[in-house]
């Protein structure tokens, strides 16, 4: 017992094991990363997938919005098949409120890849995207898209062959490697393990993998540089788009005003603001009078000519903190918020209606007079919510209708 010593175990260096086992730790290493990676590619891709189906459904449902009013199955599958034939959907349904199917369209099954498809869509989008369709503030319908999988699929496929090319790769390299190399691994791996970190856990894609002395890892980090490339630039077309599309569901495409939707949602919080602070607003409700004759005489580019020329001028009267929406057709909306003198709403209507005293010029050089009619509610003297104060600004403006048009009235208390 007296010749046995308790010195602790000899823990051998990073560049024994690599020189002892460069094999087993080589592709270890590289397999660890890469299920890293393609675990959260995957996710990531899923995710992105699974919002952009719900997005198109949000899109499907404004789109279809129409004929679902009207019943039109016909209208309804075609703006249904327009909308989803360039995506990545399997199925697409829209029933109306009771549930009746109205359209229907299904993709065409891949060659070769229609087992693959079925499998990664079942796996990751077991459930469809579902979109409540709407009109004047009630569900008339349902939009029903399920995810093809076509794209994770391919994703699926691509880092499978990638994964094991670079596993063979990196196989072939370990082999050849000695002690006098292992060091210059040591060092690139890490400092790629920390762009990879950099990147998973902070999103900085910015942050690049430097050149290493060995043409395999510096291969190996051009590829990686090239995909956190890919990845920014990914990550900011879908910022975009994303913004893009907010864009589009919130603002009228033909005036670029808000629509009806984003007014009565900011309505709804502005009112709040002013009640906590004890402030007023005024709501204009305005009309485009003759409006239809305009359309029907002079044709539909004429008619938007003329809101155009409205959308500006109004824009014009308010101030940059004032809100101008166009609710629909030639209705028009303007918030203004916060008012400290109610009189003040009475010199900007007015000063509205004589900017419309100079015709509009049209796209053939002629000029065409129009006027406006516009009613004004005031918060909380007329109404202390969003819609009552709506209802309150539209029943004024039809006085201003009966009282000659190209005026504007007040509502009565």
């Amino acid at each position: 017992m007296s010749g046995i010593t308790n010195e602790p175990a000899q823990v051998p260096t990073l560049e024994n094991v690599l020189h002892r086992a460069n094999l087993r730790v080589v592709l270890t290493a590289v397999l660890l990363a890469g299920v890293s990676l393609f675990a959260l590619s995957t996710i990531a891709l899923r995710f992105y997938m699974l919002d952009n189906l719900a997005l198109s459904a949000r899109s499907v449902a404004y789109a279809v919005e129409a004929a679902v009013v009207f019943g039109d199955r016909e209208a309804a599958a075609e703006a249904l098949e327009q909308m989803v034939a360039n995506r990545p959907v399997s199925v697409a349904h829209v029933f109306d409120r009771d549930g009746n199917e109205l359209a229907r369209w299904q993709a065409k099954e891949s060659e070769g890849w229609a087992s693959l498809e079925k499998l990664v869509a079942g796996i990751f989008f077991a459930r469809p995207a579902i979109e409540a369709i709407h009109h004047d503030g009630h569900e008339i319908g349902v939009v029903e898209l399920q995810s093809s999988g076509r794209d994770l699929a391919a994703f699926v496929v691509v880092a499978l062959v990638c994964g094991l090319i670079t596993l063979i790769l990196c196989g072939v390299v370990a082999l050849r490697l000695s002690r006098r190399t292992s060091m210059k691994i040591v060092q690139p791996l890490r400092h790629l393990a920390a762009v990879t970190a950099a990147a998973r856990r902070e999103r900085r894609f910015g942050v690049r993998v430097q050149p290493a002395a060995i043409a395999e890892l510096r291969s190996l980090g051009d590829d990686f540089n090239e995909l956190l490339a890919e990845l920014a630039s990914w990550h900011e077309q879908m910022r975009n788009h994303n913004a893009t599309l907010a864009h589009q569901a919130n603002h009228d495409p033909l005036t670029g005003l808000a629509n009806r939707a984003y007014l009565e949602a900011h309505l709804g919080l502005v009112l709040e603001t002013m009640r906590n602070n004890g402030e007023h607003a005024a709501l204009f409700f305005i009309d485009a009078d003759r409006f239809k004759l305009i359309n029907d005489e002079l044709g539909h580019e004429v008619g938007d000519s003329v809101l155009c020329a409205i959308a500006k001028r109004l824009r014009a009267k308010v101030r940059e903190s004032d809100f101008v929406a166009r609710l629909g057709g030639d209705e028009f909306a303007v918030l203004l918020s916060p008012l400290g003198d109610l009189s003040q709403a009475g010199r900007i209507a007015g000063s509205m209606l004589e900017s419309m005293a100079e015709p509009v010029e049209l796209p053939s050089g002629a000029a065409l007079n129009v006027s406006l009619s516009i009613g004004i509610a005031f918060f909380p003297d007329h109404a202390t919510d969003a819609a009552g104060l709506l209802k309150k600004a539209d029943e004024a403006m039809y006085e201003s209708k009966r009282a000659g048009r190209g005026v504007y009235s007040v509502a009565p208390s």
